[in-house]
């Protein structure tokens, strides 16, 4: 079993010279026999390994007997060892989580913090074939993609897990062999916890049915890895040439949207989704529900859970943080040929020769500008001290006289859409243009703005 883990250590390049690596240490056998590996591997080619131990409180004096166990383990060999003491308990009721959450929580915390104290370069976990398909039959039962299906990575720094090529059995067939000691925690026989459930009454009945099933599912989520290794170059294509990121929205163009693959569809819109949660990752049912949409109506809205919403836009499905619309938002800099989402609403813009023998038409939601008339960048933005609009006869007005004309309420000002250039505001959303961008018999190129209302439908446009 040795060899076959110091093999599997290298074939994933897990550790290298002059590294230092921490073990979780638990006491039981998976945890006693990784770190003695990881201590007899280190000697012979320049690690360092340390071990961590966390006394969860919740188990008496048998939390005490597995504290001292390894203490004396580790004074044997010289391996630096940290205690961590919490009473995880309390920790669950505090956090309204699971007990079995709570302590993973509490482990995890300790292993960040020696990262981020610069302890520690990699985080050896004791994970084995059977803790792999325990992950991979919870992830199927709860429902999942093949993210899920390929479980636990060797490999996701700074996290290794170099057991992931042995299982139970041969970790506690070498420990015998070797004259090696561990504990038992009674609470792995009970049935409270999920996993322990998982493992006594689905898995082991599998065992008996096919002996070897943890094995080959492990191998099959070796190989599920390698193909969603080759799924994750193909969307990285993809996300470069078809996905766009403004602000705090990120677009994805339909028309390549349409072309590729469900299979990649479904992977583009979840890494959207997983980068707008802020590394939560979302479910395959609200890929599925983006897949619909872009099917429906022009400024369709859905929104999803984790605070997220998806708008439908004309050349575009377009992403966001935030269910509701801001009282106002960053300027959003604006080029022809993009759809934007811009405080609640879509606006599309477009460039167009000007064909005279077309006249312009009159709509509220789409608008024509004299395109060489615009002096700065074209801005969809919220008022700003300065603003003003230019009338018949080239007198100038300001945005705050027209807007109480218009009898705007105060508070609904600073929610006005506006287009500007510069402090020279181009059009008003939904009310008027600026008399100094109008289309005359002189222009040459036209800017089309069209404005869709997100969840409802958009207003009816009349080619010019």
């Amino acid at each position: 079993m040795q060899k076959k883990v110091f093999a599997y250590l290298e074939k994933w390049n897990m550790v290298s010279p002059g590294m230092r690596i921490l073990t979780g240490f638990s006491g039981g056998a998976d945890s006693a026999a990784l770190l003695q590996i990881l201590w007899e591997y280190g000697r012979g080619h320049g690690i360092q390994v340390r071990a961590l131990h966390v006394n969860h409180g919740i188990r008496g004096a048998e939390a005490d007997r597995d504290q001292a166990f390894c203490e004396h383990f580790c004074q044997e060999r010289k391996i630096p060892l940290r205690i961590v003491r919490e009473d995880v308990g309390a920790y669950a009721r505090r956090e309204r989580i699971s007990m079995e959450e709570a302590g993973r929580k509490v482990r995890y915390d300790a292993f960040e913090q020696e990262l981020s104290q610069g302890l520690a370069d990699r985080v050896a976990l004791a994970h084995h074939q059977n803790d792999q398909a325990e992950t991979m039959l919870f992830h199927l039962m709860r429902g999942t993609g093949l993210r899920g299906l390929r479980g636990m990575e060797p490999v996701r720094m700074p996290y290794i897990r170099p057991f992931l090529c042995v299982t139970r059995r041969e970790i506690e067939d070498w420990l015998i062999r070797k004259g090696i000691s561990w504990v038992e925690d009674g609470t792995n026989q009970e049935l409270d916890y999920t996993r322990n459930r998982i493992r006594h009454q689905v898995l082991a009945p599998m065992e008996q049915i096919r002996p070897g099933t943890a094995v080959h599912m492990s191998e099959a989520a070796e190989r599920l890895l390698e193909m969603e290794d080759y799924l994750e170059q193909e969307l990285d294509k993809i996300w470069e040439s078809d996905v766009r990121k403004q602000g705090e929205v990120y677009g994805i163009s339909l028309e390549a949207f349409e072309r590729i693959h469900p299979v990649m569809q479904k992977l583009t819109v979840l890494r959207c989704l997983e980068r707008l949660g802020g590394g939560r990752s979302p479910e395959a049912v609200h890929a599925e529900q983006i897949l619909r949409l872009a099917k429906g109506r022009r400024g369709s809205r859905i929104t999803l859970p984790g605070g997220c919403c998806a708008v439908l836009g004309y050349d575009e499905i377009l992403l966001k943080q935030g269910y509701g619309i801001k009282r106002t938002e960053e300027p959003v800099y604006c080029v022809p040929g993009r759809e934007y989402l811009y405080m609640g609403e879509i606006f599309r813009f477009t460039l167009e020769n000007r064909d005279k023998n077309k006249e312009i038409p009159v709509n509220r939601y789409t608008k024509w500008f004299d395109y060489d008339k615009i002096k700065n960048s074209v801005i969809l933005r919220t008022r700003q001290p300065g603003d003003y609009l230019e009338l018949a006869g080239g007198t100038h007005k300001k945005l705050k006289d027209y807007l109480i004309d218009c009898k705007v309420p105060r508070e609904e000002r600073d929610a006005c859409i506006l287009l500007a250039d510069g402090s020279h505001i181009i059009w008003v959303a939904g009310m008027r243009i600026s008399e100094g961008y109008k289309v005359t018999e002189e222009t040459r190129r036209i800017l089309k703005v069209q404005k869709i209302e997100v969840g409802g439908t958009e207003d009816g446009e009349t080619s010019y």
